[in-house]
């Protein structure tokens, strides 16, 4: 059975001697994880725990895998070796594996990855580069699965795309969603891509891709996530030729229309706030300032939301 040593930055402090862990814990590919045994050492032997915790909760569920022929196959994780899917399943009182070709798999039932929500609840904190450290893990473990049926690669991979937008690392951000957009056969997912990197391109200063970009998602896409992002890039891309009417209204689409897309929230009720206040509309501007504080306080949009107000207290 493969063993599979528990590496990275979070486990640098782990070190010295090894134990056997049974784990089907997606991010290890459903394989044994080898966790260090530790000294009698109380604040190591805390963290340890901690872990193993982490490592139990992550593998409570299991991946199915369901044939073309309709057969259902519970197993304790999987992993990919060339165009195998190995899945790993009770045999008796021990374990062992079993192996599908992709060619015989409709696909598999994967369980929602928790780095998926967590990393949209730290990017609507202003803190992408935690955000990164969250979704990076689901991405990488999925790459192996990313044209099976089932997976969450394209999900999280968005996610990472828009992460990168956010910390302006845009040469990656524009390779990954190409590579989105060569490997997935939904429309809407590439079109996900596309209506992301918007952002970069209003930086680049190309106003009229981008607002084109932004259009086509408006009026084709079906997802309420990707139409509130247009909405909130094409108010951007009208702020920054300070169009400012035009702004406000495709900033004012996202709360009114979404107001469920808590990760475009704080930047929509932002631009909304700031092109009420070019518009000299200060009890609009102040109303949008004051929801975002109130409802995403520690969003980097409020602390900015925060020298807006005071700004218009000034006037």
């Amino acid at each position: 059975m493969k063993q599979t040593e528990v590496r990275g930055p979070a486990f640098a402090w782990l070190r010295r001697g090894t134990q056997t862990f049974s784990t089907a814990n997606p991010s290890f590919g459903g394989s044994e994880v080898r966790l260090p045994r530790l000294a009698c050492q109380a604040v190591a032997l805390r963290r340890l725990v901690l872990v193993i915790v982490l490592v139990i909760d992550q593998s409570m569920h299991g991946q199915a895998i369901i044939l073309k022929t309709g057969q259902k196959v519970d197993t304790l994780g999987v992993r990919r070796e060339a165009d195998m899917v190995l899945g790993k399943v009770q045999v008796g009182t021990g374990s062992g594996e079993i192996g599908y070709h992709l060619a015989q798999i409709a696909k598999i039932e994967f369980p929602e990855p928790r780095g998926l929500k967590s990393s949209a609840e730290l990017m609507t904190q202003g803190q992408p580069e935690k955000a990164l450290a969250e979704i990076e893990p689901v991405v990488g473990f999925y790459q192996a699965f990313k044209e099976v049926p089932g997976s969450w690669w394209a999900q999280a991979a968005l996610t990472k795309v828009s992460v990168l937008a956010a910390l302006q690392r845009e040469a990656e951000a524009e390779s990954l969603a190409a590579d989105i957009q060569k490997s997935v056969t939904d429309p809407e997912t590439a079109r996900g891509a596309q209506v992301r990197l918007a952002g970069a391109l209003i930086r680049k200063r190309d106003f009229e891709k981008a607002i084109a970009i932004c259009d086509a998602a408006i009026k084709e896409s079906t997802d309420p996530e990707i139409v509130a992002t247009a909405w909130l890039n094409k108010g951007d891309a009208l702020f920054a030729q300070k169009d400012w009417d035009a702004a406000l209204l495709a900033y004012l689409h996202v709360p009114i229309f979404f107001p469920d897309e808590k990760l475009v929230m704080p930047a929509a009720l932002l631009g909304s706030g700031k092109a009420s206040a070019r518009l000299e509309e200060k009890t609009q501007a102040t109303r949008s300032f004051n929801d975002l504080i109130a409802a995403f306080p520690k969003s980097a949009q409020a602390a900015v939301a925060q020298s807006e107000l005071q700004k218009l207290q000034k006037q």
